[in-house]
């Protein structure tokens, strides 16, 4: 299995101005620095490789498969949509599936979408190594406030650390200590965990 990212979100889950207001700056002298921040600490929970297992803002995504399983599970919810189903015949040639011939379920659910085929059909056989795929788009949608506040405001703590702590370790009282991250109770109830 492989999962490819097609398009990149248009905008950061929060933006640089009410990012500025809450780590109280009010000058742009900052602006590129803060602003780096913002997407170093996206990045952290958004998509693939971070650490919700979720999607924040839209974004398209394509899922390789060997084989069409029974149920396809799709990662990174919540979905908002399956945009195409599609594998590779012998030829190496690109045949759709039609829409109809596929029923998805759970989009827009924090638990994620499933697609199988529509009653009375089945998936058609392939036989080379990633030669079945879905494209679909996932993330709570295009405008930053569609993201949960809570994510928002970790985003926004985890900024205001990096804004004040330009280094990894702090020296305080004779010792030196990590600092920790402090929204990890507000990124908790939004994490995929799997078993």
């Amino acid at each position: 299995m492989t999962l490819i990212r097609i398009t990149d979100p248009a905008s950061d889950p929060v933006t640089l101005e009410e990012t500025k207001e809450h780590i109280h700056v009010d000058h742009s002298d900052e602006d590129a620095r803060i602003a780096d921040y913002i997407r170093t600490a996206a990045q952290r929970l958004d998509g693939r490789d971070g650490k919700l297992g979720r999607c924040l803002i839209s974004q398209s995504w394509r899922l390789s498969l060997d084989r069409f399983p029974r149920e396809i599970v799709l990662p990174l919810p919540p979905c908002q949509s399956v945009d195409r189903v599609f594998y590779l015949d012998g030829d190496g040639q690109e045949v759709e599936i039609d829409a109809a011939d596929y029923r998805v379920t759970g989009l827009g659910t924090l638990e994620g979408a499933r697609i199988r085929p529509a009653r009375g059909l089945s998936w058609p056989s392939t036989s080379d190594p990633e030669s079945a795929f879905v494209e679909f788009t996932a993330g709570f949608g295009d405008d930053p406030e569609d993201v949960p506040e809570p994510l928002r405001t970790a985003i926004k703590m985890h900024v205001g650390h990096l804004f004040e702590h330009r280094e990894s370790v702090t020296l305080g009282s004779g010792f030196i200590t990590e600092t920790p991250h402090g929204y990890e109770d507000l990124i908790r109830d939004y994490r995929v965990w799997s078993f």
